[in-house]
């Protein structure tokens, strides 16, 4: 019997175009052996990236002498990771576009915190052990893909949901009163779709888990569920001082944290979402 989930995956017309990049991007994440050669024809495959790429490897946050012409001399002045992180992230991107006002500005919140989450998440993993800062970033980018997808294929319009939030309903149960799934079910069902690692398939899924129990790879989880937090944290006016209290226990003993290095690492990530380009992808 297809699940909710599942349901909004198969109205998805165009989910083959973006993975297929995004998907061979996550694999050059994990081959020690992809060279610059790769990471060029794969980003020069697609016009759209490869622009977006080299405009923003030319904005005035690099403030390079010359101009950046091709991919090639973009992976040689920023680095093969820091391209290839470019190039996922604007692949991702046009899910996020909507097509009245009312859906840009809900996406475009959305897209933010994406792009919030994803560099809280590869801050947070360079500081803890056994996780990659990669693979943190790829599941913090991607970690509420669900939202736009439900807003597209859900059959119902995303203000329901807002407008049941807006009435004390908390954000999943809202959606699962409107579409019977939440999108963290959607996220874990077309990461599977796309043949994403389970370890990144499980991250997805889980971003809301209170618990440890039955996760594969809880470290990782751990760093994206607390990417999360923070990111939200940040946005907001009047963060409590005391706001790892607000987290479920498990985060904190999996990722064998103390509050001050709790504190110190939130600090650390608004400096890294204020000094980076990444949110201006796509705009």
């Amino acid at each position: 019997m297809t699940t909710p989930a599942e349901s909004v995956v198969q109205k998805v017309k165009d989910l083959a175009a973006l993975p297929q990049v995004v998907h061979q991007i996550i694999h050059l994440t994990n081959n020690p052996n992809a060279s610059v050669k790769d990471l060029e024809r794969l980003i020069s495959i697609d016009q759209g990236m490869s622009t977006r790429v080299l405009n923003t490897v030319n904005s005035a946050y690099y403030g390079f002498s010359r101009k950046i012409a091709s991919i090639k001399d973009a992976v040689v002045l920023l680095g093969f990771k820091a391209v290839r992180n470019l190039a996922m992230t604007v692949s991702v991107f046009d899910l996020f576009v909507g097509k009245t006002d009312r859906q840009n500005l809900r996406r475009g919140k959305w897209w933010r915190h994406s792009i919030d989450t994803a560099l809280c998440a590869r801050l947070i993993a360079s500081q803890v052990a056994g996780v990659s800062p990669d693979e943190a970033y790829t599941a913090g980018l991607l970690h509420d893909i669900g939202k736009p997808l439900l807003d597209r294929y859900g059959g119902a319009p995303y203000e329901q949901v807002e407008d049941l939030v807006a009435q004390g309903v908390p954000e999943l149960a809202a959606e699962r009163q409107v579409y019977g799934c939440d999108h963290a079910a959607v996220g874990r069902a077309v990461s599977q779709h796309w043949g994403f690692p389970e370890k990144l398939v499980e991250a997805i899924g889980c971003h809301h888990t209170e618990s440890a129990d039955g996760l594969q790879d809880a470290p990782l989880t751990a760093v994206v569920v607390l990417a999360n937090h923070v990111a939200h944290l940040l946005r907001q006016p009047d963060a409590p001082d005391t706001w790892w209290f607000e987290l479920p226990a498990w985060i904190a003993d999996t990722l064998q944290l103390s509050p001050q290095q709790l504190q110190s690492l939130y600090l650390g990530c608004e400096v890294e979402i204020q000094s980076s380009p990444m949110a201006a992808l796509g705009r």
